[in-house]
């Protein structure tokens, strides 16, 4: 999977504060770049205005941007904080996934990632670009639910959860989802890879599961996580509902066919351990080259059309 693509927030986190990059803002940001921005403008460029129209309601709906191994370590912290700065001028929270861990994927549709040694520079710079901002951050998608990795990537993603969180993100760490791990199985491996230092798991990134279905599962990993005596404050999660609009088909993961937008994103404010329900994984970004689609990551506009035709009302 890739993409080119809350206790809930606290009183003091719904004012606004007198940080200039430091405000949590309630509304979430709208991406001025990525793949769906491009489409729309091509399509009215071409006069393709019902096209445009359609996915509009990709491209105007706040989604979390990527940064991977395609953003170098030499370019990251600019690229970063560029997109903190957008963020910021448009009085809305920034929502980042970060892909570039070694291994990633596990060598299958979206393979790649950097070296050790090279990751934590690079993990260096990100949290350099984001100091003093207060960005929600997807640490490595599939990470922890995949088995790959062990303690070599258990002690990198405790290394970038640190690291970022000292710079001020919300860091959620991967937790599969609920056709998957178990959730004591999971809450092991969260445990193992240091959740006690982030603000807690992301569910159903990239994926099609109902969010009933992924509430009832991250409230399960979050009793196993209290057993294992990690704390309140770090058993938040977010729920990815970019394309479960239409729940799953079978199982399936890469691009299934049929599908259709999830809600919109919503960050919360009440008092439960759901901080927000999230569009993760960029809709209409094919998952990799399986059931006639592109390469992981590449724009699919017919893809992207059903998702917009099937999409929940």
């Amino acid at each position: 999977m890739t993409s080119s693509s809350f206790t809930s927030l606290p009183t003091a986190l719904q004012a606004k504060t007198s940080e200039v990059q430091g405000k949590r803002y309630k509304k979430l940001h709208v991406d001025a770049q990525g793949s769906a921005v491009i489409a729309v403008r091509q399509a009215k460029a071409q006069g393709r205005t019902s096209v445009a129209k359609q996915l509009s309601h990709i491209s105007k709906t706040p989604q979390a941007r990527w940064f991977g191994d395609w953003n170098s370590v030499a370019t990251v912290k600019s690229d970063v904080a560029a997109y903190i700065r957008a963020a910021n001028k448009a009085k809305a929270r920034p929502t980042m996934v970060l892909y570039a861990i070694p291994g990633r994927d596990c060598g299958q549709y979206s393979a790649g990632g950097f070296d050790a040694k090279t990751y934590k520079k690079w993990i260096n710079k990100v949290a350099a670009g984001i100091k003093g901002a207060k960005p929600l951050i997807v640490l490595e998608p599939d990470s922890l639910a995949l088995d790959c990795g062990g303690k070599t990537r258990n002690s990198l993603l405790k290394y970038a959860t640190k690291k970022l969180t000292k710079a001020g993100a919300w860091v959620y760490l991967d937790g599969g989802h609920s056709n998957w791990r178990t959730p004591k199985a999971m809450a092991t491996r969260l445990k193992a890879a240091g959740i006690s230092h982030a603000r807690g798991f992301a569910t159903n990134v990239s994926n099609f599961n109902s969010t009933s279905a992924e509430k009832r599962y991250a409230k399960k990993v979050s009793a196993a996580l209290r057993q294992q005596k990690v704390t309140t404050a770090h058993r938040h999660y977010i729920v990815d509902t970019s394309r479960n609009g239409k729940g799953p088909k079978s199982g399936e993961w890469c691009n299934p066919s049929g599908r259709g937008l999830g809600k919109k994103p919503k960050l919360y404010t009440g008092s439960g351990a759901l901080d927000g329900l999230l569009w993760i994984k960029r809709p209409g970004e094919s998952d990799g080259t399986c059931n006639g689609g592109p390469s992981a990551g590449q724009w699919w506009e017919s893809y992207a059309l059903t998702l917009v035709k099937n999409r929940a009302k």
